[in-house]
């Protein structure tokens, strides 16, 4: 699988991520609705939150630094 990348340098499903997380600001949610395994939501979306490039993308999006 073609891991493509989004001209914001994430991941698409990393991408995805960020915008459905800024829809109701929650990880588990955001990453089953972005592509992610429902069993592993739980953990793969506050893994998400974590990543540097995924933080930084949802903190320029909200306004926040």
């Amino acid at each position: 699988m073609y891991n493509l990348v989004m001209s914001n340098g994430l991941p698409i499903r990393q991408a995805r991520f960020v915008a459905e997380y800024l829809i109701d600001m929650n990880a588990t949610n955001a990453a089953i609705r972005a592509g992610y395994s429902k069993k592993t939501a739980g953990v793969q979306g506050p893994r998400l939150l974590g990543n540097v490039r995924v933080a930084a993308q949802i903190a320029e999006k909200t306004g926040k630094r």
